[in-house]
């Protein structure tokens, strides 16, 4: 029995459209992700951790500050990803992953990346950490992509078939991206 017979009949907010119209974390496609990845060399990084941060803050109600927790991805992505392991089990999905494994395959992978990035910078180990760096590209990006894997399923989306079109604004950003890299190598 309601404690005040007398109040009106509320909602049940989980269940209304808008609580289940957004996945509890960011869904893209395996072509899409390593499309935006590589073209953006490694840029789409950020966005990739930013909008998921987002998309669990929306599914919680919590204040996680998702911009900062995409700017120090290397801190919380072990969190996102026990966040979506949690979920799975919750739902008693049966996704083969290893969330512990990959969030540090991720750190590494990035501090790796980074390192060789600021070698490139300052013209240390030159050609060869230019090479690296370039090298670490697809590596970091397959790498969070065994994450998104997860993240994906965790959704309820494994294939990402729900975000696999690009947008008008990715192909601008397609657009800007391969002018620069015009420009940069014409340089």
């Amino acid at each position: 029995m309601p404690e005040n017979t007398y109040a009106p009949p509320q909602p049940d907010l989980a269940t209304t459209p808008e609580a289940t119209a957004q996945p509890p974390f960011y869904v893209v496609s395996r072509g899409k992700f390593f499309t935006l990845y590589i073209l953006s060399l490694g840029l789409y990084q950020l966005y990739w951790a930013y909008k998921n941060w987002k998309q669990v803050e929306r599914s919680t109600g919590e204040k996680l500050w998702p911009v900062a927790r995409a700017f120090f991805a290397l801190f919380f992505t072990h969190a996102l990803y026990r966040e979506a392991d949690a979920r799975l089990k919750r739902d008693g999905n049966d996704f083969d992953w290893n969330p512990k494994e990959l969030a540090t395959l991720f750190v590494v992978g990035m501090l790796i990346s980074n390192l060789t990035d600021v070698l490139s910078r300052h013209n240390i180990g030159y050609p060869i950490a230019d090479f690296a760096s370039l090298g670490m590209l697809p590596v970091t990006a397959w790498i969070t992509w065994l994450g998104q894997r997860g993240l994906n399923a965790a959704a309820g989306d494994p294939q990402g078939r729900s975000n696999a079109r690009f947008s008008v604004l990715n192909y601008v950003f397609m657009a800007v991206v391969a002018l620069l890299l015009v420009l940069i190598c014409s340089a």
